[in-house]
């Protein structure tokens, strides 16, 4: 899938949020090339709907005098709500696939007869069929690092976690980005956090992955909370 890319002129990378629903970033030391800023209203738009500019020192130099030495103009991830409820206009892509798409219903376990084993389920006898070992979620996974923990919706909270995550991760085009339940807003997951937490990993449903995230992103500098898309057909 393609990431999204932040305009040269805000010359960033980005990385994860901090544990608030306040996003961080990994500046670069400020270079001649850098705008220069003593306010974020110094900086130039981003160019590119899913980031602000924000005015700040890099991390090497938070103790520097802002009165006396200049900022730089950093991009940073625009703070998007993944809450449900926030979208209630009609057909809102986001609100109708949460009611579709994320009822308890539609979380059904793996078949105990057949499916233990396989990746997305428990071991079947406390082992997992070939090529597959248990991950961190207590299921059968490829533990491959580049791709998401396999892990299941089993309790409510949970339920509808794979239509949150892919809003986030359909607005930023990033496949790296999940719904924090504790703030409710879109962030780069971390593996250290628990899953709906801020932590990585994809929803299987009975041995499959969800059909949720079967979509590719647009890379859209003027994407917007309306285009975002969800699978399942």
């Amino acid at each position: 899938m393609t990431t999204s890319r932040i305009p040269a002129v805000l010359a960033l990378v980005l990385v994860s949020l901090a544990a608030s629903s306040v996003s961080c970033t990994a500046i670069l030391a400020p270079r001649d090339d850098v705008q220069r800023c003593g306010t974020a209203d110094d900086c130039d738009p981003t160019g590119d709907n899913r980031y602000v500019p924000v005015c700040k020192f890099d991390d090497a130099h938070l103790d520097l005098d802002a009165l006396s030495v200049e900022k730089i103009c950093v991009a940073d991830f625009k703070n998007i709500s993944c809450k449900p409820g926030s979208y209630t206009a009609p057909d809102h892509p986001f609100a109708t696939a949460a009611a579709d798409l994320g009822d308890s219903s539609n979380y059904l376990a793996c078949d105990a007869a057949t499916q233990l084993g396989t990746q997305g389920c428990p071991p079947s006898g406390g082992t997992c069929n070939q090529g597959l070992a248990v991950n961190d979620a207590g299921l059968c996974d490829d533990n491959d690092p580049e791709t998401p923990m396999a892990v299941q919706a089993t309790t409510e909270e949970l339920f509808g976690q794979d239509v949150r995550d892919q809003f986030c991760r359909s607005y930023f085009c990033d496949e790296s980005f999940v719904c924090d339940l504790d703030s409710n807003f879109c962030a780069p997951c971390d593996p250290d956090e628990a899953y709906g937490k801020g932590g990585c990993g994809e929803i299987w449903i009975a041995g499959a992955r969800s059909c949720v995230y079967d979509v590719e992103c647009e890379d859209d500098p003027d994407v917007k909370d309306t285009t975002v898309k969800f699978g399942c057909g």
